[in-house]
């Protein structure tokens, strides 16, 4: 390895790094898209439990008007 490369990291490392990462990816996406979407339920049974959209927005970091496309969503499918 010459003076280049112990500043920019040896490639071999670098596509192995980038293996272990796209592998830990993959196995974190599933439980990531479960919690959304029961984050999405939550903030939807919140509203309609009485809480204020504007705590559920400042809970979620989700804006107004996505919590009213959820909410119609909902609605429009039917669900409890």
């Amino acid at each position: 390895m010459d003076h280049e490369d112990a500043d920019r990291g040896h490639p071999d490392s670098a596509g192995e790094g980038l293996i272990r990462a796209a592998k830990a990816y993959r196995r974190t996406e599933k439980a990531h898209e479960e919690a959304r979407q029961e984050l999405k339920r939550a903030a939807v049974r919140a509203i309609a439990a009485g809480v204020k959209q504007s705590e559920v927005v400042k809970v979620t970091g989700w804006t107004r008007e996505y919590l009213r496309r959820l909410k119609k969503d909902k609605k429009d499918h039917g669900d409890d």
